[in-house]
């Protein structure tokens, strides 16, 4: 029967070179009659490989509402383009890690008219699904924010981020099961994103992919790009955030402070290998998943072994204060330099040709035969060129002051970034705080209650004692014998 494969990420597993994979493989899919077509369309900010987007993107009119019957139109497009693939291939493959972030909000219902639409074009729908053990999944998750520098966790510390994760699933089984309420668990393949347990001919990414899909893995496929997505880690990742804070809303800007962090992680020292959890903190974190994981084991996987290996890396706990620091603060603002300098001797070069031009064009007017005629129209012209010149100089100096207002507004948007983590943070450490107050608070009253108790048996003793001397006092007046 034909078929449509959605491979839906998830976030961290690879999804981009795989994209890349396919795009690159393309002829040699068709030849067993599999199809990754490319859409004729593209959304803005999203790459062209990411040809399963139509099925969750959103689309927005200029004045930033909605744009719902564009959205629709390229979802009709979108399925268009599958209906043609299938009159020429068995199999089409889509793939876009934002339908795993998608199935989780609004745009969840796209499920239920992708397998009605399967339904009335007789096709089926096999989702495809990796997921990586959530302590992975944390760290490399944060450093894309990161790497990104312009969303809400670009700034977060590391240890706010692991106390209380946001904005990333890593509970996969309870969306498994929503999305398997539509599509059926039999048709949701999970597969483990563990260089350990990747299956097919040279257990790869690519050779696990392929046999997830049921292609031969041939001589003929070709890789070049390994991984397109390498994460920052550590002193890379923190000295980046800290940069974020101060970066303003420029994309060049941005690039390079992030190619400065990425050859700053890859040319670290080879000792600088810490771990990004204590072992306690691996512990109480990976066990907020365990029954859920134990549960796609059981249920997609069906097997009884552990989903993941539960084995922590090895290594000394990371923190800020960490004996490489400032050699890794040393090495990226050394590679901001170096890329400055490069792009200014660029710069020079381009004017200096431009320059040499102009100089022989005026030569060659000097030298030509020209009439008076001729001349007040060259210093006509000369005379615009200049005008335009200041023009320009204005629209600059004028952009100039519109830069300084976008860098402000990015800087007191970044603020209140900072402050909103920070008040996440507090709110932490005030919930911690209440808690160990009523804690103290129980001991207190407990040991309050001890010391009534211990005081009460000692006034009774007491009492006890003092009607014992009276009463022998007495016997003793009476007797006679106190005289």
């Amino acid at each position: 029967m034909r078929t449509l494969y959605v491979h839906i990420g998830t976030p961290k597993t690879a999804t981009t070179s795989i994209q890349m994979f396919c795009v690159e493989n393309q002829k040699v899919l068709n030849k067993q009659s599999y199809s990754y077509p490319l859409l004729d369309f593209v959304y803005p900010h999203v790459a062209h490989r990411r040809n399963g987007h139509f099925l969750v993107g959103w689309v927005y009119k200029p004045g930033g509402q909605e744009d719902v019957e564009k959205e629709q139109e390229l979802w009709e497009n979108g399925l268009a383009m599958i209906h043609r693939e299938f009159e020429k291939y068995d199999n089409v493959i889509l793939s876009d890690e934002n339908i795993w972030h998608s199935s989780n909000g609004r745009k969840f219902p796209f499920w239920a008219k992708l397998m009605q639409d399967a339904k009335e074009h007789d096709y089926q729908v096999k989702v495809i699904v990796y997921i990586r053990r959530q302590d992975g999944l944390a760290n490399s998750w944060l450093s894309q924010q990161v790497k990104e520098g312009w969303n809400t966790n670009a700034t977060i510390k590391w240890d706010s981020f692991q106390r209380k994760t946001r904005k990333v699933v890593f509970n996969y089984y309870l969306l498994l099961e929503k999305i398997a309420e539509v599509t059926g668990r039999e048709n949701i393949i999970v597969r483990i994103f563990d260089r350990k347990k990747f299956k097919g001919k040279d257990h790869t990414i690519f050779s696990d992919f392929l046999e997830a899909i049921g292609v031969d893995y041939t001589d003929d496929f070709k890789i070049t790009e390994e991984e397109a997505n390498r994460s920052l880690t550590g002193n890379s990742q923190e000295i980046l955030r800290i940069v974020n804070t101060v970066l303003p809303d420029d994309d060049k800007v941005r690039t390079l402070v992030r190619q400065a962090a990425q050859d700053c992680e890859n040319y670290k020292d080879p000792q600088n290998n810490f771990v990004m959890f204590s072992e306690e903190e691996f512990n109480k974190f990976m066990g907020r998943y365990e029954k859920w994981n134990e549960a796609i084991a059981k249920d997609y996987l069906h097997q009884e072994e552990p989903l993941f290996d539960m084995k922590r890396k090895e290594g000394e706990r990371w923190t800020p204060e960490n004996r490489f620091m400032y050699e890794d603060i040393v090495r990226f603002f050394g590679g901001v330099v170096i890329r400055q300098q490069r792009y200014i001797e660029a710069l020079q070069k381009d004017i200096n040709t431009l320059k040499e031009s102009r100089l022989e064009a005026a030569k060659g007017l000097e030298d030509a035969n020209v009439d008076e005629e001729t001349k007040k129209i060259l210093q006509s012209l000369s005379e615009q060129i200049i005008n335009q010149q200041k023009d320009i100089q204005r629209a600059l100096e004028n952009s100039e002051k519109i830069d300084a207002v976008r860098d402000k507004n990015q800087e007191v948007k970044v603020r209140s970034l900072t402050v909103g983590n920070e008040l996440i943070d507090l709110r932490q450490d005030y919930d911690a705080l209440q808690k160990e107050t009523k804690k103290d608070s129980k001991a207190i009253r407990q040991e309050s209650k001890e010391r009534d108790k211990e005081l009460k048996a000692m006034i009774r003793e007491l009492e006890q004692t003092s009607l014992w001397f009276r009463l022998r006092r007495k016997w003793r007046h009476i007797t006679g014998k106190d005289k």
